[in-house]
């Protein structure tokens, strides 16, 4: 086997440019499929396991969020209240900037 691999290249060898340039065309494309090949395996499993993964993080982040005290925007603007941040109530928006300006 190994003496007829050797034999093959020394013909390869000895044939003109654009036949050599045949081969190592032939020779990228099948590279080229392997490592493709294995990548969109790679890929597939990678895409498998986040997609088990998904509904567990739904279900994880839905329970970070209190669902009863966290009013919607629809119903902020319905009642045309003002969103308070920490302790600003009664400051007015000026006057809270000014003081985070000076806190900092």
């Amino acid at each position: 086997m190994a003496r007829t691999l050797w034999e093959k290249i020394e013909s390869i060898r000895e044939q003109p440019e654009h036949i050599r340039m045949r081969y190592v065309v032939g020779c990228l494309v099948v590279s080229m499929f392997f490592i493709l090949g294995i990548w969109l395996l790679s890929v597939g499993e990678n895409f498998r396991n986040i997609s088990r993964e998904v509904p567990e993080a739904i279900t994880q982040g839905k329970e970070l969020v209190p669902k009863d005290q966290v009013p919607s925007l629809g119903d902020l603007l319905e009642q045309k209240k003002p969103l308070r941040v920490d302790n600003q109530n009664g400051q007015t928006n000026t006057n809270y900037f000014d003081e985070q300006g000076k806190s900092r």
